[in-house]
C-alpha cells in the first residue's frame, strides 16, 4: 500500500539525497554518491513541481518568476533541514512547524512603508506580493483510469485565515483550492471521509512567485478594496457541492473591504 499509494507523495531519505523520487521515474543523481543538499530540479521540484516549481521558475505565461529565483536562490535557502526532516505526524499542519520559514524571518516590516504599517498584522505578505497561482479541482477524484476530469486553473483568492497562530496571526491569507472530494478515497479506503466538512478545501497557501510590485500593490483603492474578484466570496463556492460549500464556510469573505 505504501509503495502503491503513499510513496507517490511521501518520500524516503534516499529519494532526496541519492536518487530522483520514484514518482518521476527514479534513477541516481550522481551514481552512489550521497548528496547533502538535494537538487532543486532533480529532487525538490521533481515532486513539488506542478505548483511550487512552476510558480518559482516563472513557467506560467505572463507571470514572472519569483524574485528569489531570479537572484539564484535554491529551495534550501529558506527550507532548512530541521523543517524538511520534521516528523509530520507530531504537527497539526505544516504551517504550525516552528522551523517553517516566514517572510518576516528575513525581511523587516518597517514603519517607513505606509502599506506595511497599515496591514502587516492583518494580512500575510503573500496577499500583496504574490501573483496568480495554480488551483486544482478534480484530478484526485475517481479511479486512476478516469484521469484528470478538470484542468487546473490559475487564480488568486484572498480569504480568512483558517490556521491562525502566534507565528501566523493574519486575518487574511491567500487560499488555494485542493482536489479532494467526499469520494476521493473510495477506490481503496471506502467510507474514510466521514468528516469531510471539518476542513476547508480552499486551504491557506504561500505561493512561490513573490514580487516586490504586483497588481495588488498598484493602488489600494482600485487594486484591492472593493475588488470582489480578488476575494473568495460565497458566490465563488456556489459551483461546489453542498458538502464542499459547508467545508469552506469559515474561510469565505462575507464583506469585501471597502
Amino acid at each position: 500500500m505504501f509503495d502503491a499509494k503513499c510513496a507517490t507523495c511521501h518520500t524516503s531519505c534516499g529519494q532526496c539525497h541519492i536518487s530522483r523520487p520514484d514518482a518521476v521515474g527514479g534513477g541516481f543523481n550522481a551514481g552512489h554518491v550521497f548528496i547533502e543538499k538535494p537538487s532543486m530540479t532533480l529532487n525538490c521540484t521533481a515532486c513539488h513541481g506542478s505548483r511550487i516549481g512552476e510558480e518559482f521558475r516563472g513557467l506560467h505565461e505572463g507571470i514572472p518568476a519569483d524574485t528569489h529565483y531570479n537572484r539564484g536562490m535554491q529551495c534550501t535557502a529558506c527550507h532548512n533541514a530541521d523543517e524538511i526532516h520534521f516528523a509530520g505526524g507530531s504537527a497539526a499542519n505544516r504551517y504550525s512547524i516552528a522551523e517553517a520559514p516566514r517572510c518576516e524571518d528575513c525581511h523587516e516590516v518597517g514603519a517607513e512603508n505606509a502599506y506595511h504599517l497599515q496591514h502587516k498584522d492583518d494580512m500575510s505578505c503573500q496577499v500583496c506580493h504574490s501573483q496568480e497561482y495554480k488551483n486544482c479541482y478534480n484530478c484526485h477524484v475517481g479511479t486512476e483510469e478516469s484521469g484528470i476530469q478538470q484542468p487546473s486553473e490559475l487564480d488568486f483568492k484572498i480569504g480568512k485565515n483558517p490556521l491562525k497562530s502566534a507565528r501566523r496571526p493574519y486575518g487574511y491569507v491567500l487560499l488555494r483550492h485542493i482536489p479532494i472530494a467526499p469520494d476521493s478515497y473510495e477506490e481503496w479506503a471506502p467510507g474514510q471521509l466521514t468528516n469531510y466538512e471539518a476542513l476547508p478545501t480552499w486551504k491557506m497557501t504561500t505561493p512561490h512567485n513573490i514580487q516586490k510590485n504586483t497588481p495588488q500593490t498598484a493602488n489600494c483603492t482600485s487594486s484591492c478594496h472593493n475588488n470582489t474578484e480578488l476575494f473568495l466570496t460565497r458566490d465563488d463556492i456556489l459551483k461546489l457541492s453542498p458538502q464542499e460549500q459547508a467545508a469552506n464556510r469559515d474561510v469565505v469573505v462575507d464583506k469585501v473591504p471597502e
